[in-house]
């Protein structure tokens, strides 16, 4: 279903299709299904949704990050639009090749949730740092420490010399972040994905990273893909908005549109979810249950098991098409009729 970014320009990222499911001693875990979505050069795409909707699973499906016992099935296509104008089927590449080697941190980038998962505990940053900066660009070491400590100081790292010959355990949660992020755009990627960046930071270190990469975001001209569980969060930093649920995308649109008109009963629990100054005697309403495990995945709407609006024997039953619920946003969801427009 094309909004109107999709017409106006062509995507950096094209994901279509896409499924992602893992084989486990338990069964077979079907983590993502049936997934579309386009990063646009210079705009965000938000990815937003509880811990389990397969938010982290699809973007990792985007440079083949995932562990062995992941399938992705023949008819899902990642198209890559590389720097050097060509496009090029992720899906198609072998695991070890000397593409998509090239392809992970050099055509897109990876912020993680946890710098200390990132970095090695036993090299400098700067030794980590040198050896993306020399695997990507054709620098000597003294040309990769400089341009490294110019990143680092370029994220507001005060020190970057000696944050250059420190461990990862030596510095502060703040400071592990912004190196993570000097690292990941000292290989000029065209494409940022943060995966919940800020979670683990306080709430004036959170700010201070989202202005950062907006700040990076517009002097690099990148697209990036944001995802996070905060509504709050990504209200301030997407151009657009896709609300995931157990391996589904069930609202998609503009930023502003999905944020102050939601449609989808699930996009409206997350944003009544959140606290607001400007009510402090409103309760806050939670969503009824839990995600339920990707081993029992419901049959119909997957969202149906705990929505207040559910209509009986069809949300059940019956897996809703995409249609537009606005001119500018897209839902599935039964309670906008059928559409027999897919997306």
């Amino acid at each position: 279903m094309n909004t109107a970014t999709e017409q106006a320009a062509e995507p950096v990222l094209d994901v279509r299709n896409l499924s992602v499911s893992f084989r486990t001693d338990e069964g077979v875990v079907q983590a993502v299904e049936n997934l579309d979505f386009a990063a646009y050069k210079g705009r965000t795409l938000g990815i937003v949704g509880e811990s389990g909707s397969g938010k982290s699973v699809s973007t990792k499906a985007c440079i083949r990050l995932l562990p062995r016992n992941a399938v992705i099935p023949p008819d899902s296509r990642i198209t890559l639009k590389r720097k050097d104008g060509k496009t090029i089927d992720v899906t198609s590449l072998s695991p070890g090749s000397r593409t998509l080697r090239r392809i992970r941190g050099g055509e897109i980038g990876m912020i993680f949730q946890e710098p200390m998962a990132s970095f090695s505990p036993v090299y400098t940053i700067g030794n980590q740092m040198s050896e993306a900066i020399r695997l990507h660009r054709s620098m000597n070491r003294a040309e990769a420490r400089e341009f490294a400590e110019g990143m680092l100081a370029r994220v507001g790292i005060f020190n970057p010399s000696m944050c250059f010959d420190q461990y990862v355990h030596e510095l502060s949660g703040g400071m592990r972040q912004r190196a993570m992020i000097a690292m990941t755009l000292a290989m000029n990627p065209s494409i940022l994905v943060a995966d919940e960046p800020t979670t683990a930071l306080d709430v004036t270190i959170q700010a201070q990273i989202l202005d950062l990469m907006r700040e990076l975001q517009d002097e690099f001209d990148m697209s990036m893909i944001f995802i996070t569980h905060d509504m709050a969060i990504i209200a301030q930093v997407a151009d657009e908005i896709a609300v995931m649920y157990l391996g589904r995308i069930l609202e998609r649109g503009p930023a502003r549109e999905v944020i102050r008109n939601p449609q989808h009963p699930y996009t409206q629990g997350l944003l009544q979810a959140i606290p607001s100054l400007k009510s402090l005697k409103r309760r806050l309403t939670p969503i009824a249950g839990d995600i339920p495990s990707p081993l029992e995945r419901p049959q119909g709407c997957p969202f149906h098991t705990r929505c207040i609006h559910r209509i009986e024997d069809r949300c059940d039953q019956v897996m809703p098409a995409e249609t537009h619920a606005t001119p500018l946003s897209s839902v599935r969801c039964h309670l906008y009729g059928e559409s027999t427009h897919g997306c």
